[in-house]
Protein backbone atom coordinates (compact mmCIF):
# COMPACT_ATOMS: atom_id res chain seq x y z
CA UNK A 1 0.00 0.00 0.00
CA UNK A 2 0.81 3.24 -0.32
CA UNK A 3 3.24 5.25 2.27
CA UNK A 4 0.84 8.55 2.94
CA UNK A 5 -2.28 10.84 1.49
CA UNK A 6 -1.37 14.14 1.50
CA UNK A 7 -4.55 16.87 1.33
CA UNK A 8 -3.21 19.16 -1.43
CA UNK A 9 -3.07 23.52 -1.62
CA UNK A 10 -2.90 26.10 -4.50
CA UNK A 11 1.00 25.72 -4.38
CA UNK A 12 0.03 22.19 -5.31
CA UNK A 13 -1.54 23.13 -8.36
CA UNK A 14 1.17 22.19 -11.29
CA UNK A 15 1.75 19.09 -10.04
CA UNK A 16 -1.95 18.05 -9.82
CA UNK A 17 -2.35 19.41 -13.44
CA UNK A 18 0.31 17.08 -14.70
CA UNK A 19 -1.35 14.38 -12.86
CA UNK A 20 -5.00 15.19 -13.97
CA UNK A 21 -4.02 15.39 -17.11
CA UNK A 22 -1.71 12.17 -17.45
CA UNK A 23 -4.46 10.05 -16.16
CA UNK A 24 -7.35 11.34 -17.85
CA UNK A 25 -5.75 10.71 -20.86
CA UNK A 26 -4.58 7.55 -20.21
CA UNK A 27 -8.21 6.51 -18.88
CA UNK A 28 -10.26 8.60 -21.99
CA UNK A 29 -7.98 9.30 -24.61
CA UNK A 30 -8.79 6.16 -27.04
CA UNK A 31 -12.28 6.90 -26.94
CA UNK A 32 -12.30 10.21 -27.56
CA UNK A 33 -11.55 12.44 -30.16
CA UNK A 34 -8.05 14.50 -30.24
CA UNK A 35 -10.17 17.74 -30.41
CA UNK A 36 -12.23 16.92 -27.52
CA UNK A 37 -9.76 15.21 -25.12
CA UNK A 38 -7.61 18.72 -25.73
CA UNK A 39 -10.31 20.92 -25.10
CA UNK A 40 -10.62 18.85 -22.16
CA UNK A 41 -7.08 18.80 -20.85
CA UNK A 42 -7.18 22.19 -22.20
CA UNK A 43 -9.82 24.06 -20.02
CA UNK A 44 -11.38 21.97 -17.53
CA UNK A 45 -7.95 20.61 -16.47
CA UNK A 46 -6.20 24.07 -16.99
CA UNK A 47 -4.05 25.17 -13.66
CA UNK A 48 -6.37 28.40 -13.61
CA UNK A 49 -9.17 25.89 -13.37
CA UNK A 50 -7.42 23.88 -11.06
CA UNK A 51 -6.55 26.98 -8.62
CA UNK A 52 -9.91 27.73 -8.58
CA UNK A 53 -10.98 24.16 -7.63
CA UNK A 54 -8.21 24.27 -5.00
CA UNK A 55 -9.60 27.29 -3.71
CA UNK A 56 -13.10 25.76 -3.13
CA UNK A 57 -13.74 25.45 0.75
CA UNK A 58 -16.09 22.21 -0.16
CA UNK A 59 -13.52 20.76 -2.32
CA UNK A 60 -10.56 18.25 -1.15
CA UNK A 61 -7.57 17.38 -3.22
CA UNK A 62 -5.64 14.24 -2.26
CA UNK A 63 -2.67 12.67 -3.80
CA UNK A 64 -1.55 9.11 -2.64
CA UNK A 65 1.82 8.95 -2.49
CA UNK A 66 4.49 5.41 -2.51
CA UNK A 67 8.15 6.15 -1.73
CA UNK A 68 7.82 9.99 -2.44
CA UNK A 69 6.04 9.18 -5.75
CA UNK A 70 2.61 10.52 -6.79
CA UNK A 71 0.67 6.99 -7.44
CA UNK A 72 -3.07 8.28 -7.61
CA UNK A 73 -4.87 11.45 -6.80
CA UNK A 74 -8.54 12.02 -5.32
CA UNK A 75 -10.69 15.08 -5.76
CA UNK A 76 -14.15 15.13 -2.91
CA UNK A 77 -16.76 17.55 -2.97
CA UNK A 78 -19.52 18.90 -0.33
CA UNK A 79 -22.21 21.03 -0.33
CA UNK A 80 -22.71 23.10 -3.53
CA UNK A 81 -19.34 21.87 -4.77
CA UNK A 82 -21.31 18.58 -6.35
CA UNK A 83 -21.46 18.49 -9.39
CA UNK A 84 -25.05 17.25 -9.11
CA UNK A 85 -26.18 18.85 -5.76
CA UNK A 86 -27.16 15.49 -3.67
CA UNK A 87 -27.42 17.10 -0.66
CA UNK A 88 -25.73 18.47 2.53
CA UNK A 89 -25.30 14.98 3.91
CA UNK A 90 -23.95 13.61 1.09
CA UNK A 91 -19.96 13.49 -0.14
CA UNK A 92 -18.96 13.36 -4.21
CA UNK A 93 -15.95 11.54 -5.14
CA UNK A 94 -15.44 13.27 -8.54
CA UNK A 95 -12.20 12.20 -9.69
CA UNK A 96 -10.46 9.23 -8.58
CA UNK A 97 -7.45 8.42 -10.53
CA UNK A 98 -4.00 6.19 -10.19
CA UNK A 99 -1.45 6.37 -12.61
CA UNK A 100 -1.54 3.39 -14.90
CA UNK A 101 2.28 1.84 -13.78
CA UNK A 102 0.02 1.57 -10.34
CA UNK A 103 -3.78 0.20 -12.07
CA UNK A 104 -4.90 -3.06 -10.22
CA UNK A 105 -2.24 -3.33 -7.23
CA UNK A 106 -5.27 -2.28 -4.84
CA UNK A 107 -4.51 1.87 -4.58
CA UNK A 108 -7.55 2.33 -6.04
CA UNK A 109 -9.11 0.67 -3.34
CA UNK A 110 -6.96 2.47 -0.87
CA UNK A 111 -8.43 6.01 -2.05
CA UNK A 112 -12.05 5.19 -1.77
CA UNK A 113 -11.43 3.59 1.64
CA UNK A 114 -10.10 7.25 2.51
CA UNK A 115 -13.06 8.52 0.85
CA UNK A 116 -15.48 6.84 2.76
CA UNK A 117 -13.08 7.75 5.97
CA UNK A 118 -13.68 11.33 4.86
CA UNK A 119 -16.91 10.96 4.38
CA UNK A 120 -17.33 9.67 8.01
CA UNK A 121 -15.21 12.70 9.44
CA UNK A 122 -17.35 15.18 7.65
CA UNK A 123 -20.60 13.62 8.87
CA UNK A 124 -22.01 12.74 5.88
CA UNK A 125 -24.58 9.75 5.49
CA UNK A 126 -24.19 8.98 1.62
CA UNK A 127 -20.83 8.78 -0.96
CA UNK A 128 -21.88 9.04 -4.33
CA UNK A 129 -20.34 9.66 -7.74
CA UNK A 130 -20.27 9.25 -11.72
CA UNK A 131 -18.83 6.55 -13.55
CA UNK A 132 -18.64 6.76 -17.84
CA UNK A 133 -21.30 4.62 -18.86
CA UNK A 134 -19.02 2.34 -20.91
CA UNK A 135 -16.75 1.95 -18.05
CA UNK A 136 -17.66 -1.47 -16.79
CA UNK A 137 -14.47 -2.59 -15.00
CA UNK A 138 -15.00 0.61 -13.34
CA UNK A 139 -18.60 0.23 -12.21
CA UNK A 140 -17.89 -3.61 -11.00
CA UNK A 141 -15.14 -1.95 -9.04
CA UNK A 142 -17.69 0.38 -7.32
CA UNK A 143 -20.11 -2.25 -7.16
CA UNK A 144 -17.45 -4.52 -5.33
CA UNK A 145 -17.17 -1.52 -2.84
CA UNK A 146 -21.08 -1.46 -2.27
CA UNK A 147 -22.07 0.85 -4.75
CA UNK A 148 -25.26 0.87 -6.28
CA UNK A 149 -26.68 2.83 -9.33
CA UNK A 150 -29.31 5.36 -9.07
CA UNK A 151 -29.79 7.57 -12.08
CA UNK A 152 -27.14 9.10 -14.62
CA UNK A 153 -26.14 12.58 -15.81
CA UNK A 154 -24.80 14.19 -18.79
CA UNK A 155 -20.91 14.85 -18.72
CA UNK A 156 -19.32 17.49 -21.45
CA UNK A 157 -16.52 16.54 -22.99
CA UNK A 158 -15.42 19.18 -25.78
CA UNK A 159 -18.21 18.67 -28.12
CA UNK A 160 -19.31 15.41 -27.07
CA UNK A 161 -21.95 14.62 -24.39
CA UNK A 162 -21.69 11.47 -22.09
CA UNK A 163 -23.77 9.52 -19.95
CA UNK A 164 -22.31 9.30 -16.74
CA UNK A 165 -24.08 6.24 -14.62
CA UNK A 166 -24.52 7.23 -10.99
CA UNK A 167 -23.73 5.42 -8.24
CA UNK A 168 -24.16 5.72 -4.21
CA UNK A 169 -23.14 3.80 -0.88
CA UNK A 170 -24.91 4.40 2.24
CA UNK A 171 -22.71 4.51 5.21
CA UNK A 172 -24.96 5.55 8.07
CA UNK A 173 -28.31 4.20 8.51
Amino acid sequence: MADSIVQLTTTDAAKLQSISQETFEDTFGAYNTDEDMDWYLTNELSLKRLQEQLENVNSFFYFLEKNNQIVGYLKLNINDAQSDNQGDDALEVERIYVRPDYKRLGYGRQLMDYAVKRAYQLDKQVVWLGVWEYNHAAQRFYEALGFKTFGDHLFTLGGAKQRDVLMRKEIRV
